[in-house]
């Protein structure tokens, strides 16, 4: 290990240590039970020096980015449980099954293979290729473990669900049309998806173990051992019930069977399927990340899976309250917390003053209090 790494983590440990860090599983795992937690309810802040999903950093940087991340925050008494992320890139899955990833200033997507209902019939078995992004973020988890020696867990990386993968290969207005006609090959291209999505999956919990930790909703967030799987599905906006049942649902429930459970993410306003989505057998959790949860309850949300959002700090006491009035299980992410320039940028905690700090102390407080049951 190297010495620097091993500076930084003597610092998390005083900072987190067991005790701490227990305490806030217990609540974690209380939410994810449908129970209610013995003291208060859990909830974290959002980062503080980076966007885990905007900034993909090499392996080398990424460690220290993420070290520094723990220690900056780890003065603040929410329920944040250290864990390295690997990042999010649109062209992961796709690139498992041929399609080239391509980056533009910043933005990772992918070129597009599929052209006609019959290039389903000539992709490749999905696999895990030296030169593709899931064989780059497996190298990634690898070395953040052998670095730390397995004292950090280790996030699973974005997942894009089977939908998602295939209107990437293909585009969305494509892959609409082939399924009202040709739903046997529409079928064909989300089980081949979703066959990556698993061995991707799959191979990251097998390197990584009983340091996994299988959520990238949020990258931020701790979830239970045996959680289930976590997927994204920004199609479901696009969807109407009817499409949802008929051309959707099969494929959510085979991966949920699999995986013994399933949270699914979606950006966007997807009110007219989420009655269809809590009826879907598996399915354990929703991070709508444009949604309100007053909005989720009254498109017909199953109070009793989990809802994993991100609110404004000055909403703590109403997120809190509604939780309980409606006995709901939340997993809640703060925004807010950290100073902010004139433009609306964090300041970055090495410019941070001892009044800022003091505030941030605070307002973390006033959240503490609301939190209590």
């Amino acid at each position: 290990m190297k010495e620097w790494v091993n500076e930084k983590l003597k610092q998390i440990r005083d900072l987190y240590p067991e005790e701490r860090l227990e305490k806030s599983k217990a609540r974690w795992c209380a939410v994810w039970a449908g129970d209610v937690p013995e003291d208060r309810y859990p909830y974290l802040f959002t980062p503080v020096s980076f966007n885990y999903y905007d900034d993909n950093y090499s392996k080398e940087a990424g460690l220290s980015a993420y070290l520094d991340e723990f220690i900056y925050r780890g003065f603040i008494d929410d329920d944040f449980v250290p864990g390295f992320f690997p990042g999010c890139r649109q062209g992961t899955i796709p690139g498992m099954l041929g399609a080239r990833e391509i980056v533009i200033n910043g933005s990772y997507t992918n070129e597009r293979i599929l052209f006609s209902p019959e290039d389903i019939d000539k992709l490749p078995e999905p696999s895990i290729m030296p030169d593709t992004s899931a064989f780059e973020y497996l190298e990634m988890q690898k070395y953040y473990l052998e670095e730390c020696a397995g004292e950090i867990p280790v996030h699973v990386c974005d997942m894009q669900g089977p939908m998602d993968v295939s209107a990437q290969l293909w585009g969305y207005d494509n892959l609409f049309i082939c399924a009202y006609e040709d739903e046997v090959r529409f079928h064909r291209l989300l089980d081949i998806a979703a066959n990556a999505f698993c061995l991707l999956w799959d191979a990251q919990k097998n390197l990584l173990g009983e340091h996994f930790v299988g959520t990238h909703l949020y990258g931020w967030d701790w979830v239970p051992e045996n959680n289930g799987a976590t997927l994204s599905a920004d199609s479901m906006v696009m969807f109407s019930g009817n499409f949802f049942n008929t051309y959707y649902k099969s494929h959510l429930e085979a991966l949920a069977q699999r995986y013994d459970g399933l949270a699914i993410h979606s950006c966007g306003d997807f009110s007219p399927v989420v009655k269809d989505l809590c009826a879907v057998n598996g399915v354990t959790a929703v991070n709508a990340s444009q949604m309100t949860v007053n909005q989720l309850l009254e498109a017909g949300w199953d109070r009793k899976k989990v809802i994993i959002l991100q609110e404004n700090i000055e909403r703590a006491p109403a997120v809190f309250a509604l939780a309980g009035e409606r006995k709901l299980s939340l997993d809640t992410a703060f925004a807010g917390l950290w100073p902010q320039d004139k433009n609306g940028a964090v300041i970055h905690p090495s410019k941070w003053t001892n009044e800022a700090k003091n505030k941030i102390i605070n307002k973390a407080a006033r959240v503490n209090e609301a939190a209590q049951i």
